[in-house]
């Protein structure tokens, strides 16, 4: 579900459960190091990370191999699910639930703008 479907009580809901599991991916210094190797140093963090969600094949390793339990928590919040439920999920299902919250402009915007002006460490 993405979170322009949301009522704002929901919306809201989803924010709050989502941010850990968001701040734990973002701020995995070697996602960032690969990253920034990719793109350039001299951009900010939600370029970086902008940047990241459209080039999945160097981002995806990283993240099911140190953030797993982080993704999937992600995934369940946004699809009303549970972490064991995304596990067990056929992958093509879970490829698209990923692909679909990449595409969520609200919510990608909502996450980059938590990133304070001006940072780009």
């Amino acid at each position: 579900m993405k979170l322009s479907e949301m009522t704002t009580e929901k919306a809201a809901d989803v924010m709050c459960e989502l941010a850990p599991y968001v701040s734990n991916i973002v701020g995995d210094k070697e996602l960032l190091d690969t990253l920034r190797e990719k793109i350039g140093k001299n951009k900010s963090l939600a370029e970086i990370y902008t940047y990241g969600a459209k080039k999945l094949a160097a981002v995806v390793p990283i993240v099911l191999k140190t953030h797993r339990e982080d993704l999937f928590s992600v995934l369940a919040v946004m699809n009303e699910s549970t972490v064991a439920e995304i596990g067990a999920q056929n992958l093509l299902v879970t490829m698209n639930q990923v692909r679909e919250i990449i595409q969520d402009k609200d919510l990608v915007d909502f996450f980059g703008s938590l990133q304070p002006e001006g940072v780009t460490e």
